[in-house]
């Protein structure tokens, strides 16, 4: 559809590790009691600014026990700057300490001081050889920060200690081909399957290693050597019909995609791989087939079927597509569309994407029902309300809006945006106080968003204006102005509640001129200016501007029957009198244009 982690991120490296929490704390708690020789009851907290007394050896280890754990409650708690002075206190208290070494290498990484936290990861490292996870802390500050030959040779040295760490050759092999050396990195490779035999994790690693470096005839050989290994796998024979395909040759792709569905004739992604194959042949209609069925399979990932959609909601969408082929793409989207409803009729994403065809399409109506009836097993989906609720809005329904707008807020009461639309339908229903009292509580939640403010304080003036609290509204249009003097809607409507009124002309003038050199297209606008001449009597400049709103904007009530105020006030009655008819027609005019028509005269 056409639209937010504040904690600290992991250290990872391109492919490296993540430190598990659980095996973490396990680290810590062995290498304080190992440093430690023991422990003792913790006494009294030491302050992070307290001396280190002298104290013998075995209550220095229990003093660094004490310390160590105060450090951990404080980073736990969110108390960086003392858990660091806590930390560097353990490390005065015991210089061989590795595990607050770790500790302040993460926290420095956490505030973004690299070579602080590669100098204490570094001597974690020293001070603890057999532990692998401070080297893996290494390996990622290095491989985070583009030092590829220094990562490559912490995760050689892990390999020399530790050779059966099967992940760690991928770690190595990764870092290797990132920084030019895919040789190194494919013999390392070799090595690892000659040491552990050939699997799927090694193959795909490989085979992501060669692809990326053009090495297509290795790329070949590889997927043929993982089908000789493992020949009741369809999926490496499906991977080398791909590979076909990507190198022209269309016909050994078609023959393996054949092959691989006679051995796996429920698998649906290769359905839509080979109906991408068809699709590139110029077999249209085989390849919807097999799109057909694969869509079908409710076993299929709805979010790879969704990814399909969206490449036909492209296709349809571009400007250099064959227009002669569009109708039928269109119709044939619809198709999927209606097969993946049937697929997973209790997902709302099915009715999202066609919502989204629908309102392409210009099918308005439609559209909304999509969304609606997505909402049913969705609601936690806010994106959908907000298109909903626009919908409502330029649908002209007042009555759903504000409906829609109510459930909005009720599942989210603290965003503000469902408070404007409900403002906005309840002042458009009549109900002005209910709108207000709308608009003043979604503006209040606000936070940091001052295009937003203006909008809530904008809307305000209207609500203001229909319920005739005239001060009020010019404050709240004055407070939007501040802070958006170039806001052209609320220039705008500032500047014809005050026409209508008949009240600061002058500024009215000002602030709806200012509105067309912002949007110099704007019909709406220019009735506005119009209008404001009119009601200064400068009936000839009015009338240039109103034929240029009627030039420019779709039939309207109100516009047409302020052509014909125009008209008469220049003396053309019998033109006046067949504008107010039209207008009466078009509907939306003022209470008086019957009374107009009737007597034959202005009246406001």
């Amino acid at each position: 559809m056409n639209a937010l982690n504040l904690l600290p991120a992991s250290l990872t490296a391109p492919c490296g590790h993540r430190i598990p929490v659980r095996w973490l704390m396990g680290v810590l708690v062995l290498t304080i009691l190992s440093a430690c020789g023991g422990t003792r009851t913790i006494g009294d907290k030491t302050s992070a600014s307290e001396e280190v007394p002298v104290v013998s050896g075995s209550d220095k280890r229990a003093q660094t026990m004490r310390v160590f754990m105060e450090a951990t409650q404080a980073r736990l708690a969110g108390q960086i700057p003392k858990a660091m002075q806590l930390y560097q206190q353990c490390i005065k208290l015991d210089p061989s300490n590795s595990a607050s070494y770790f500790e302040l290498a993460k926290l420095y990484h956490q505030g973004q001081n690299y070579p602080a936290a590669v100098d204490h990861a570094k001597r974690a490292a020293t001070l603890d050889k057999d532990n692998i996870w401070y080297r893996f802390l290494l390996a990622d500050l290095y491989s985070q920060n583009s030092k590829l030959d220094e990562a490559a040779q912490v995760y050689r040295d892990v390999l020399a200690k530790w050779p059966d760490r099967y992940e760690v050759y991928f770690d190595l092999a990764n870092m290797l081909a990132y920084g030019g050396k895919v040789d190194d990195a494919l013999r390392l490779y070799d090595d690892a399957e000659k040491r552990f035999g050939l699997s799927e994790e090694l193959i795909m690693h490989e085979f992501s290693t060669l692809s990326e470096n053009g090495r297509h005839k290795e790329v070949h050989a590889l997927v043929e050597r993982a089908i000789a290994a493992f020949p009741e796998d369809p999926r490496y024979m499906g991977l080398l019909a791909e590979l076909y395909d990507q190198q022209g040759e269309h016909e050994k792709a078609l023959e393996q995609y054949k092959k691989t569905l006679a051995l796996d004739p429920g698998n649906s992604m290769l359905r839509i791989a080979l109906a991408e194959h068809y699709y590139t042949t110029g077999k249209v209609d085989e390849a919807y087939d097999q799109l057909g069925e694969a869509f079908l399979d409710p076993d299929l990932d709805i979010d790879a079927k969704m990814q399909v959609l969206i490449g036909f909601f492209e296709m349809t969408e571009r400007e250099g597509e064959d227009p002669k082929d569009r109708p039928n793409l269109i119709r044939r989207s619809y198709d999927l569309i209606e097969q993946l409803e049937k697929a997973h009729p209790m997902s709302g994403k099915p009715h999202t994407i066609h919502g989204d065809f629908l309102l392409r399409d210009g099918k308005i109506s439609e559209a909304r029902d999509q969304f609606r009836e997505a909402l049913r097993t969705e609601k936690e989906r806010f994106p959908i309300h907000m298109q909903l609720l626009q919908l409502d809005l330029q649908m002209g329904d007042h009555a759903a809006l504000h409906t829609d707008a109510e459930e909005t807020i009720s599942l989210f009461p603290t965003v503000p945006e469902p408070y404007l639309y409900n403002g906005i339908g309840l002042s458009q229903l009549g109900n002005h106080d209910e709108a207000i009292e709308t608009l003043i509580t979604g503006r209040d939640v606000v936070v940091d968003d001052p295009p937003l403010l203006t909008q809530f304080w904008s809307s305000l003036g209207d609500a203001y204006n229909e319920a005739k609290r005239f001060s009020d509204s010019d404050k709240a249009y004055d407070k939007a102005l501040t802070m958006d003097p170039n806001n052209a809607g609320t220039l705008n409507n500032y500047a014809y509640y005050l026409s209508v009124r008949n009240e600061q002309l002058e500024k009215a003038e000002r602030m709806s001129k200012r509105s067309l050199e912002i949007s110099p297209g704007a019909a709406t606008y220019m009735d506005t200016y119009a209008w404001i001449l009119f009601r200064e009597k400068k009936f000839t400049e009015a009338l240039i501007w109103i034929e240029k709103a009627l030039q420019n904007g779709e039939p309207d009530g109100v516009v047409v029957e302020h052509y014909g105020d125009i008209l008469f006030e220049l003396g053309e009655t019998a033109k006046a009198m067949e504008q107010w008819r039209i207008a009466l027609q078009l509907g939306g005019g003022t209470g008086s244009l019957e009374r107009k028509i009737n007597e034959g005269v202005r009246v406001e």
